[in-house]
């Protein structure tokens, strides 16, 4: 199956997203029987056709009940569910919260739209435009420090390059991928410096340099505002986290906003949204040191993240999956598909050249 008809398998299930959709039907659409195209499209995209359309219908109801005045029932039997407990239980799953809250506080999920995939990335000039807005309205509420924390240099380069920072203002990157290796619960101490160490392969000095030294103003608690600069994906998530995390262990008693970058369609959301640190640190310690989802409440986009991260590198992950299956690929081309078919990971060529070389060694062992 060629990735035209994949195309095609997509554009029947946004067309009928509403309606019941069989195998059969979408088998008979593309004349190749339905197992087959259930192989094709998991091989080809990494999920099943049937998880494929959950995602898109929680993600279409989740748009309906931020800009509509529907009914959470309504929108439930719109999306083929059997009954509202049974929507706001997957509702739930997938992003966190239910209905109702989200409905109350329109805080950001990660978007998970195949159309945006496929069609260009975002406008630039509508992005930047985003950016210079949110910072004007922080300046225009805030006559205090604003420290600002941005997701990595490529960020910080962003932000130069598009003349992004503020005269008398804070700027520092976040170079991390917490995502990858072990931590410790110190954050930033001389023991989570030498397990960070460890899972980069870098010396001591190297990470000082590029983590440590940037985020000294951070450390010296001298700002009333912080905003958080972080995308939508999984990598991005649980860097925010982590500094999050830090925040709450260090009782800061600031203002904490954060401005959403969907990775994905390369978009900023318009607006800054206002967070609590309390309770991020046992987040932390859950998520990234025990390995398990915490019991206190978090952020749509960040919930979604944790349950991505805590599952994409065991051994039957949807990654891992599609690696055993594209297996006959070089590994250029397998990393560029991966990097296209994966992107609410946010992981880079260098994360996903380990795990394949990790399917290999098992393979030999």
């Amino acid at each position: 199956m060629n990735t035209k008809t994949i195309y095609e398998i997509i554009k029947y299930i946004e067309d009928h997203i509403t309606e019941v959709i069989s195998l059969n039907e979408i088998g008979k659409m593309v004349n190749y029987s339905p197992y087959h195209c259930s192989a094709s499209f998991h091989k080809y995209h990494g999920i099943s056709i049937k998880s494929y359309i959950r995602k898109r219908r929680l993600q279409l109801a989740s748009e309906d009940i931020r800009e509509t005045e529907m009914k959470t029932i309504d929108v439930a039997f719109k999306y083929c569910y059997s009954s509202q407990e049974a929507f706001s239980r997957a509702f739930a799953k997938q992003f966190g919260v239910t209905p109702f809250e989200y409905r109350r506080v329109h805080l950001p999920i990660l978007i998970y739209d195949e159309k945006k995939i496929l069609a260009k990335r975002g406008n630039n000039l509508m992005k930047d435009e985003s950016i210079r807005n949110i910072q004007n309205e922080i300046s225009g509420k805030n006559s205090v420090k604003v420290l600002h924390v941005l997701n990595g240099r490529c960020m910080m380069q962003e932000f130069k390059e598009n003349g992004h920072f503020k005269e008398d203002t804070t700027y520092i990157p976040f170079n991390e991928a917490m995502c990858w290796g072990s931590v410790t619960e110190d954050l930033f101490s001389d023991a989570f410096i030498k397990a960070r160490v460890m899972s980069h392969q870098i010396t001591v000095k190297e990470y000082k340099n590029n983590v440590i030294k940037p985020l000294e103003p951070l450390f010296l608690n001298d700002f009333n505002t912080i905003v958080l600069w972080f995308g939508s994906d999984m990598f991005c998530q649980i860097n925010m986290l982590t500094i999050l995390a830090y925040l709450d262990k260090s009782d800061f008693l600031g203002d904490v906003l954060f401005c959403m970058k969907n990775e994905i369609a390369n978009e900023m959301l318009p607006e800054a949204y206002e967070i609590d640190s309390a309770g991020s640190y046992e987040n932390y310690l859950s998520i990234l040191c025990k390995k398990e989802m915490p019991v206190n409440k978090m952020l749509p986009a960040t919930y979604q993240a944790a349950s991505l991260y805590l599952s994409y590198r065991s051994p039957n992950s949807e990654i891992n999956d599609y690696i055993r299956k594209n297996s006959s690929k070089d590994r250029k081309t397998l990393i560029k598909d991966l990097l296209k078919t994966f992107p609410q990971y946010g992981l880079g060529d260098v994360q996903f050249d380990m795990m394949i070389s990790d399917i290999v060694n098992s393979k030999a062992l």
